[in-house]
């Protein structure tokens, strides 16, 4: 079978392996689609803050199909449409135990500080699985991941209903970001972009987009760049006692206005990647239609073509989601 490796930043080759086997609680699934993300590309470029080592074998947004299964798991799952999770956590430390294994202690995530499923075949604990629809196309599929992302930061608050809620930042995740907000009526929603192509894209969604934020405006912020104005942007526009989530991968540390954060008792919440229960609502959402995904999906590349995808998704100006195809 094909299989990608990135053998070093900038450098991506399409080795051939031998097809893996299930072991017991194993699954092996034919891969179907792909989707690249702001990580991938961060680690593409040499620059993601928790990938210190190389060759990386990418893939974590994954749709596919269950080819066979190993010892100990249903035999129904044979055949199935299913979205990748691709958390493998201990299941012992504090957090486990709390049902927050987002945050295991020793998290390791397919694609970074584990292989991933960027090729034909790919062999994966079978409770990494999360069945989807009939109906679902492998392209929405695909999108389960990045929607489950959307969906953990948004329950991260309290409720957003009847709130005034902005997101920063009209990328792939700040448009699902919103769409999942949308889904559980806020008060009101805007969006930050200052790129023409995302603005677009966004304003055809109908949200509203804004280039900045007036002060003491919002009740809850979503910050999903990963840049130190961003944040800051969100932080200033909190009224007091609102909350800012943080979503963006900063590359490096960021400046903000702590004296107000501690004067205002604003409330900074990382978010990161999401649980089971995350997935099962994201695919509630995109099943019935709250989550739009078409405008999202930019180009579709085969696998052969990976090194172009990737080039492609760089130009993230005009480009949101690069999928690929196999």
């Amino acid at each position: 079978m094909k299989r990608v490796m990135m053998r070093e930043p900038h450098t991506l080759e399409i080795v051939d392996e031998a097809p893996g086997a299930p072991g017991p609680g194993e699954v092996l699934l034919d891969i179907k689609t792909i989707g690249l993300c702001g990580s991938d590309l961060h680690t593409y470029q040499g620059h993601h803050p928790f990938v210190p080592d190389y060759p990386i074998w990418p893939g974590h947004e994954v749709a596919a199909v269950v080819n066979s299964v190993g010892a100990g798991v249903d035999e129904a799952l044979a055949g199935k449409r299913v979205a990748l999770e691709p958390s493998l956590v201990c299941g012992v430390c504090r957090n486990c135990r709390a049902g927050r294994y987002n945050i295991c202690e020793s998290l390791r995530v397919m694609g970074f500080q584990a292989p991933g499923a960027m090729g034909e075949q790919f062999v994966t604990p079978a409770d990494r699985l999360h069945v989807l629809p009939d109906a679902m196309p492998f392209t929405v599929g695909a999108f389960v991941e990045p929607a489950a992302v959307a969906v953990h930061a948004v329950r991260l608050v309290e409720r957003v209903a009847g709130k005034d809620i902005a997101v920063v930042g009209a990328g792939t995740i700040g448009l699902m970001v919103a769409q999942v907000v949308r889904a559980y009526n806020p008060a009101s929603l805007v969006m930050v972009e200052i790129s023409p192509a995302r603005r677009a894209v966004a304003e055809a969604m109908d949200f509203e987009v804004r280039d900045g934020l007036d002060q003491h405006t919002i009740d809850i912020g979503f910050e999903c760049v990963g840049i130190g104005a961003a944040l800051r942007s969100a932080i200033l526009a909190c009224r007091k006692g609102g909350s800012v989530v943080v979503m963006g991968v900063f590359g490096e540390d960021a400046t903000i206005p702590a004296g107000l954060i501690q004067d205002w008792e604003v409330r900074l919440l990382g978010s990161l990647m999401y649980v089971g229960a995350d997935y099962q609502e994201a695919i509630r959402l995109l099943g019935r239609g709250d989550i739009q995904v078409d405008r999202l999906l930019t180009d579709i590349y085969p696998l052969v073509g990976v090194t172009a995808a990737f080039e492609r998704a760089l130009q993230r100006g005009d480009v949101l989601k690069v999928m690929l195809e196999v």
